[in-house]
């Protein structure tokens, strides 16, 4: 005979491996730490906070049956359970197994309710929380039949609508006469009992248990391929966009006081980046979440990650940049719009972040792969949205749902209302590492794109075409030119000012002819020719370098630093005899110094001394270095290491502290004798019933008394 559960500890015990592992991935917060058994496991998944992060994660129908539960009469049957979302035991099996494997729900023909839950979900469903003047059911099922004679229309109003009402005319006075609602102050609500009457005793109206599906008209294509090559050209038109973070260098964008980029700098790159605004911000705040922008505090600059990213091949650079937008936590979309406190968000900062934004980016995703042959309409995606994360605000839905298709579009994942070529392999990228995640969706990019072009067409008005996608050396010309059209192909234009950017950057005019030389059907230009040779010979006239820190001592001084094996790492750079530079921090210059035997003297720009807490160089990677980790805490080892450890601890294995034997106490609703060490150091002991272990904080029932009291966990001792 199946022996009865009485408790959630019972119910956890009869858990096979399976679903422990379930219970441990769904809520790791219990694995950390392990606890040291059956029993502690229970007491930590029935603690109040656990409870309501775990409460965060129900779907529509797993909600709508949590309140039930937390309505009805304790140890209810799966029938009334079903009975009171308006659905059958067979329909509801799901979601309910769901619930008990979550450690929320527990027992078998009689299922309760963990206690955190039932005492924290005061008004569920609408209804008003329960009152001791509350009149029984059978009062209210009186009133309502005989209000529903005379007033049958406002009752239909009120029955599935909230609890508190508003009124002060005729109709108010009526419904308080007739016991259907009554006073709260200036307003008026439905007593718990009378709600539930009204609505026949159901708590709920209807039970979605089947995610709704996207919907929206078929996607056709007219042109077999088109939709792949629109979503390629995105893709690559998102590394141009990248590319703009070169300008920093040379004209670097400010940074706002409480972080974040000006809006007007960035409506101003836009501008001459030509594309809008949106597409730019979505890609700026993907390569702020890579790790390849930062600031120092005064101006936004490439970091060093930037520069080992351009390195890569194009396929790459795409992959991890979609990748950083898939997996961060930033809105691009909502950057202008008001905060809380009316004040603009800007891009770049905290304010575009969003808790929980990448769980439900990734939802959406993952649905939008169920239905490839549909071109999903914004609201059927909100309502799939919303299903998955009932307890988001409907329009925090609704924004995601907007930004979602508006910066999938720009990065090349998203055609409209449907997953592209590229999209399809993100989904599947989602779920792998980042090493296995950048090799797919980079193997996906190269597939879906048509083969690079190895050669250009040059005309004597200096324009350069490259007819279709240029090759990974031929992107060396957008350093050199000035873009005049895209599409199908690319037309560049030479003129003075980009040659002129071009070599202040550090690039080579003549070997610019040599590949141009190579690389075009037709002789170079002789107008070309003579543009790049002449703005050569104008350049370098006057140099410029980058100097982080600035040394100056007696010749024989700087000989004998730079002959020290402690300074090798300086890299110094002699500008004369008495003067030397490096690209090192100042901090890491004094420390080298006297590392060599010197004796260093920090000075400003006056040479005037100064303290040695000077301005360090900026340094790489994000604000955040999050891409890899997951919403919440993160299970600290695998779910089966984890349950096998649990299991040998339950077996007998470990030594119980003093708090696994209280959550153990609080699993079996036992009353044990408790120590509690009083403020002289002696030790008063109360038999007592654990009730539950938060913060350090144990709260109790005194056996005795029947009073409940708190205690600091370190101050009880068991025998």
């Amino acid at each position: 005979m199946t022996a009865v559960i009485r408790s959630l500890a019972d119910s956890l015990r009869r858990f096979g491996d399976d679903r422990l592992e379930a219970l441990f991935v769904a809520r790791p917060d219990l694995a950390s730490p392990l606890p040291r058994g059956i029993g502690p496991l229970a007491a930590r998944a029935g603690g109040a906070t656990s409870a309501r992060r775990a409460l965060e994660a129900l779907t529509l129908p797993e909600l709508h049956l949590v309140e039930a539960l937390a309505v009805l009469e304790d140890r209810s049957s799966p029938a009334q359970l079903a009975a009171a979302v308006s659905s059958d035991p067979a329909t509801i099996a799901p979601a309910l197994e769901r619930l008990i494997t979550l450690a929320l729900v527990w027992g078998e023909d009689e299922m309760s309710l963990i206690r955190p839950l039932r005492d924290g979900l005061r008004t569920p469903a609408g209804l008003a929380a329960p009152s001791p003047e509350d009149p029984s059911a059978e009062e209210s099922a009186r009133r309502v039949e005989r209000a529903r004679r005379t007033h049958a229309e406002a009752l239909e109003a009120l029955t599935w609508g909230p609890a508190t009402v508003t009124g002060t005319g005729r109709l108010a006075a009526e419904l308080l006469d007739a016991g259907i609602v009554v006073a709260d102050g200036e307003a008026l609500h439905l007593p718990r009992p009378l709600h539930l009457a009204l609505r026949d005793g159901r708590v709920r109206r209807s039970h979605a248990a089947q995610r709704p599906l996207p919907t929206g008209p078929d996607r056709t294509e007219r042109i077999p391929g088109s939709r792949t090559a629109q979503a390629v050209e995105r893709a690559f038109e998102a590394l141009r966009l990248l590319g703009t973070v070169r300008g920093f260098d040379e004209d670097p964008p400010g940074v706002l006081r409480r972080g974040g980029l000006p809006q007007r700098d960035l409506r101003r790159m836009a501008d001459r980046a030509g594309t809008p605004v949106i597409s730019l911000a979505t890609v700026l705040q993907s390569a702020w979440q890579a790790g390849l922008i930062g600031h120092d505090g005064q101006e936004w600059r490439p970091t060093r990650d930037w520069d080992s990213h351009r390195r890569l091949p194009a396929e790459r650079r795409w992959a991890e940049l979609v990748l950083a937008w898939a997996r961060g936590h930033h809105l691009a979309a909502v950057v202008g719009t008001p905060d809380s406190s009316g004040a603009g968000r800007s891009l770049l900062s905290d304010l575009t972040r969003r808790d929980g934004v990448r769980t439900r980016r990734g939802s959406l995703l993952r649905v939008l792969r169920t239905s490839p042959s549909v071109d999903a309409t914004e609201d059927s995606l909100a309502a799939a949205l919303a299903w998955a994360f009932p307890l988001v605000p409907a329009e925090v839905i609704q924004e995601e749902t907007s930004a979602l298709l508006a910066e999938g579009e720009v990065l090349g994942v998203l055609d409209g209302g449907a997953l592209s070529v590229l999209g399809q392999e993100l989904v599947l990228a989602l779920d792998e590492d980042v090493t296995s995640a950048d090799d797919r969706l980079a193997a996906a990019l190269e597939a879906a794109a048509p083969p690079p072009v190895q050669e250009v067409l040059l005309d004597a008005d200096l324009t350069v075409v490259i007819p279709g996608r240029p090759a990974e050396r031929l992107l060396v010309l957008l350093d050199w030119t000035e873009p005049v059209s895209r599409g199908g192909a690319l037309t560049l234009r030479f003129t003075a000012a980009s040659v002129r950017r071009a070599l202040a950057d550090g690039r080579d005019g003549e070997a610019l002819l040599s590949l141009l030389a190579e690389v075009s059907r037709s002789p170079v230009p002789q107008s070309l020719t003579y543009l790049l040779r002449d703005e050569q010979r104008r350049h370098g006239r006057v140099q410029v370098s980058r100097a982080t820190t600035v040394l100056t001592a007696e010749a024989e001084v700087l000989d004998l630093l730079q002959a020290a094996p402690e300074a090798a790492a300086l890299g110094l750079h002699r500008l004369a005899p008495t003067v030397a530079v490096t690209l090192t921090d100042p901090g890491f210059a004094l420390q080298t110094a006297r590392l060599a035997g010197l004796s260093p003297q920090a000075v400003g720009a006056d040479g005037k001394p100064v303290a040695e807490e000077l301005t360090h160089a900026l340094r790489g990677g994000p604000v955040e270095p999050d891409l890899v980790t997951i919403d919440g805490p993160e299970l600290r080892v695998p779910a089966a290491e984890a349950v096998a450890r649990l299991r040998a601890a339950e077996e007998g294995g470990a030594d119980l502290s003093v708090t696994d034997r209280l959550l153990d106490a609080i699993a079996r609703g036992e009353e044990i004798p408790l120590g509690i060490v009083d403020g002289r150091g002696g030790v008063v002991v109360k038999r007592a019933l654990p009730l539950s272990l938060e913060g350090g904080r144990l709260r109790a029932r005194d056996a005795a008394g029947d009073e409940e009291f708190t205690v600091l966990v370190h101050r009880v001792t068991l025998g």
